[in-house]
């Protein structure tokens, strides 16, 4: 429904428009086409207003309010250009007669990038002493704004867009990008005419998706008619595997709210049938989800505070999400926070803001998560990535250098999605991926199985995927850390794997992975790489227990299994010193265990010493990897 802002409804009621009250003009045939159009513009008849309201300026030139109410109805039909005009000639007659129109001239000179000349009005206004607390705190923030603004453009960032090229650009509207972790798949929403009797508009939005087959985007299909409907679906995240599928949907049968937000499982070759995130949801408006690494933790927006606010919700188990709590300051402001977005590094998120200092309108501002959970004050990316035009929806590759957006093609409002290199300070931890097949070691048959990756030094999980019925997997590894993969599925016996990152790894320098899994049989060995001893020590490092906890999971699953601890050393010193090394770090993991509850009775403990090596001794690589705890399956 059409509708007059308010702040154009005080304008009218402040120039006397809505009563018989006395006006700049004593020319009655101005004043008689004056309220001719002030009727007309009543039941939103903008053209038999203009013209009403140009025959009163004719007849009087000094006439101020249709001036002002030219320039309101010009407004209203956004041609900012023409508003503009009137609302400065008001000024130039009578300054005096409605000082408000100089707070809004500013503020729409601003809307369309004239900052020098909004920085003016805002100064103009401001040194006037008749104007109420409220509007001078307006003004003040308004001018605030346009100073950054012009800041921002004397100082531009590097900003070169390329289009994504035909596969995935068209006449039609494309938006709202998401690409897995590796960058060779693309999701979008595309906006098409309307070819169903059930859709409720004559446009409908649907997911396409395209992959990257070298150099070049293939020709976009649309994703799944699992998730594709005669409706509208969009604002939507992949979570970095590809395995996971998060998006909105609006007025469904299902729904709690107008806009909900879905999940999809990758299954058996296709998207499943997506089900309503019910108890994250509300009877407001929520949407634009973006889903952590580890799959745990879903940031969106949601109305439900009376604002557009981003909120976040954990998973608490397989199936449970937690009660969404919205992002404390210095996110969420008195404004509006919109379109999240979480880099696969974990930390660092794109978002979209009115409320925070900016060019005017939505600007995208990037904040990062510390160590004690508080955000960082957000940094806006800057000009001309932001303008005085609305932005939003910002995806970074998983490598961080490269950003998706959605973008203004040439045929007036249509949209294309473009990429560029995102400069240095506005990029995320970089982040390369694991990928590879999980297959059973004696079959050879693809498995299905849970990966986690998990920061050593501090226990937490960073990132979580799952293989498909293929055995597929691409799993996100934050570089600078130390990790511990574990890899596991019900009746075999888990492996694991020790990554140390130091440095920056990319999307160009990938590890290719194959597992595989062992059976839980007799005799089956695991080498335990996630456990660490100082030089010359058996006691354990406390990066050692994310693993141990893993193979007490494995042991509260299976309580029949009976286990030997076995330690290994190389042949450095002599060799009753390292039969006794040995020996005291495989009592060392024995210990642990029984301390955790496993019973005396499923463990055994011993030490070898440099006896049974496997590698050579001749290289630091060799003898690291004869340094080693394992366990061997006595019985299940």
């Amino acid at each position: 429904m059409k509708h007059l802002s308010v702040l154009i409804l005080l304008l009218i009621v402040a120039t006397g428009c809505m009563a018989q009250e006395k006006l700049s003009s004593n020319n009655k045939k101005a004043i008689k086409e004056y309220y001719k159009g002030m009727d007309a513009m009543e039941i939103y008849a903008y053209d038999d207003a203009e013209q009403a309201f140009l025959k009163a300026i004719a007849y009087d030139k000094k006439f101020v309010e249709p001036y002002i109410m030219l320039g309101t109805a010009y407004e209203e039909q956004k041609d900012y250009e023409k508003s503009m005009e009137y609302f400065e000639k008001s000024i130039e007659i009578d300054e005096d007669f409605f000082p408000g129109t100089m707070l809004v001239l500013a503020r729409m000179q601003a809307k369309n990038g004239l900052y020098e000349k909004a920085a003016a009005n805002y100064e103009r206004y401001l040194k006037r002493r008749d104007i109420k607390v409220a509007s001078r705190a307006q003004a003040e923030k308004g001018l605030e704004q346009c100073k950054f603004a012009i800041d921002q453009i004397n100082h531009p960032r590097d900003f070169d867009p390329q289009p994504l090229g035909s596969g995935v650009n068209t006449e039609n509207s494309e938006y709202m990008p998401a690409l897995t972790a590796d960058e060779n798949v693309i999701i979008f929403t595309r906006l098409l005419p309307s070819t169903s009797a059930e859709s409720a508009t004559s446009m409908q939005e649907d997911f396409y998706t395209s992959r990257f087959v070298n150099g070049n985007w293939t020709e976009a299909v649309p994703l799944s008619k699992h998730l594709n409907s005669p409706q509208n679906e969009g604002a939507h995240t992949i979570s970095p595997d590809g395995k996971t599928f998060f998006f909105t949907a609006c007025n469904r049968e299902s729904g709690k709210g107008s806009c909900d937000i879905y999940m999809s499982k990758w299954r058996k070759g296709d998207w499943d049938y997506p089900v309503n995130l019910y108890e994250i949801n509300s009877k407001s408006w929520d949407s634009q989800p973006s889903i952590s690494p580890d799959g745990k933790t879903l940031y969106f927006t949601s109305s439900r505070n009376g604002s557009m606010n981003i909120f976040v919700t954990h998973l608490i188990d397989e199936d449970t999400w937690s009660e969404p709590e919205m992002l404390p300051s210095p996110i969420n402001t008195n404004g509006n926070e919109m379109a999240p977005f979480m880099h696969p590094d974990g930390k660092t998120l794109y978002f979209t803001s009115d409320g925070h200092l900016g060019m005017g309108g939505l600007d995208i501002f990037v904040s990062r998560k510390q160590a004690d959970s508080t955000w960082s004050e957000p940094i806006n990316i800057g000009y001309p990535i932001n303008t005085s035009n609305d932005e939003a929806f910002l995806f970074v590759s998983a490598s961080g250098d490269k950003a998706y957006f959605a973008g203004g093609g040439l045929l007036g409002q249509k949209m294309d999605i473009f990429s560029f290199d995102l400069y240095e300070e506005a990029r995320p931890e970089a982040v390369t991926y694991m990928k590879g097949i999980v297959v059973d070691q004696l079959t050879q048959i693809p498995l299905s199985a849970s990966f986690e990756l998990t920061d050593l030094n501090n226990g937490n999980v960073v990132a979580a995927s799952q293989s498909d019925e293929t055995g597929s997997f691409l799993l996100c590894i934050p570089s600078g850390h130390d990790y511990g993969l574990n890899v596991s599925r019900d009746n075999y016996l888990f492996y694991s794997e020790n990554f140390n990152l130091s440095g920056v790894h990319s999307k160009t320098d990938p590890f290719i992975k194959n597992v595989e899994l062992q059976p839980i049989d007799k005799d089956a060995i695991v080498v335990l790489k996630n456990i660490f001893f100082d030089t010359d020590k058996f006691d354990l490092k406390p990066e050692s227990f994310v693993e141990l906890e893993k193979l007490i999971q494995m042991l509260q699953k299976n309580s029949k299994m009976k286990i030997e601890i076995r330690g290994h050393t190389d042949n450095t010193g002599g060799k009753e010193h390292n039969q006794q090394l040995s020996e005291n770090r495989a009592k060392s993991v024995y210990n642990y265990l029984i301390g955790k509850g496993i019973s005396a009775s499923r463990l055994t403990y011993k030490g070898f010493g440099d006896t049974l090596p496997i590698e050579t001794n001749d290289t630091p690589e060799g003898r690291a990897s004869n340094r080693r705890t394992e366990f061997r399956v006595i019985s299940n």
